[in-house]
């Protein structure tokens, strides 16, 4: 059965999200922005919430993903189209920014993860402040 779940979608089962986990706070202050989303992208979700921002991993990382993310300070989504317009960044810089996401998600792989309901739409959440920081600098780093 493991072989065939993995072939048809299934995947490794979470623990569920609850209000004693720790760090879920991070969480719940960016619910409200991160439900329009949810219901609007049908692919895979993989939330990273930290003080600053939420950060969304959008497909399968580390393979093919994309991301987007809510700052605390911002109610845009951004994403890499609007680093492309907003900072006039190449395909090239934004490969580069794929690619270091790519190596940060990579290293996080360890990372206490949970299921969470959204916009009645399971997701994993990942609680790493080491991620989150991670995808901030590195998004700092090459949109600079």
């Amino acid at each position: 059965m493991g072989m065939f779940s993995k072939l048809f979608g299934g995947g490794k089962e979470y623990p569920p999200l609850d209000s004693s986990t720790p760090g879920i706070e991070r969480l719940e202050k960016f619910r409200s922005r991160l439900e329009p989303f949810v219901s609007k992208v049908s692919d895979n979700l993989e939330v990273v919430p930290a003080d600053s921002a939420a950060y969304l991993f959008i497909g399968k990382p580390p393979g093919m993903f994309g991301i987007a993310w809510f700052p605390a300070d911002d109610d845009r989504e951004h994403n890499f189209k609007t680093l492309m317009k907003d900072k006039g960044l190449s395909q090239r810089r934004i490969q580069m920014l794929s690619d270091k996401l790519r190596e940060a998600y990579v290293r996080s792989e360890e990372a206490q993860r949970y299921s969470a309901m959204i916009s009645n739409r399971k997701v994993l959440v990942t609680l790493s402040e080491a991620l989150a920081e991670d995808v901030h600098r590195i998004i700092q780093e090459v949109a600079g």
